[in-house]
């Protein structure tokens, strides 16, 4: 499951939820598509902290977004304690001007920060 947390303007913040599935997965970059057709350049959280599993699989398959769509994305963050996101988001740094950051779950507060910077404290 997945749930929109945090929507303002080219940002937004997802939180993934228990198991992910493809065709959630597919709506979550349907949702990307949209903002990056509106906007030159979008910024994106992904809140992992509370996914129990999700398929590397899904992430293959839609890189296909990430190719087409490469050149808005300007800011991804992904807060997770997995050893493999961290990973990831090395991976991806290394192959685009996307700035992509992992943090763990103690430090979503500094991952909002840095994907929202507008964002007054609630």
């Amino acid at each position: 499951m997945y749930q929109v947390i945090w929507n303002e303007e080219h940002k937004i913040e997802i939180a993934l939820i228990d198991e992910i599935t493809a065709d959630e997965f597919r709506q979550v970059i349907h949702q990307l598509e949209s903002l990056c057709r509106m906007y030159p350049h979008i910024n994106v959280l992904f809140d992992a902290r509370d996914a129990s599993k999700y398929d590397f699989k899904i992430v293959l398959d839609e890189f296909d977004f990430f190719k087409k769509y490469n050149q808005y994305l300007q800011r991804v963050a992904l807060v997770s304690d997995s050893r493999f996101a961290e990973f990831l988001m090395k991976l991806f740094d290394r192959f685009t001007e996307t700035e992509f950051r992992q943090f763990t779950s103690e430090h979503i507060e500094e991952a909002r920060k840095w994907i929202f910077p507008s964002r007054l404290p609630a």
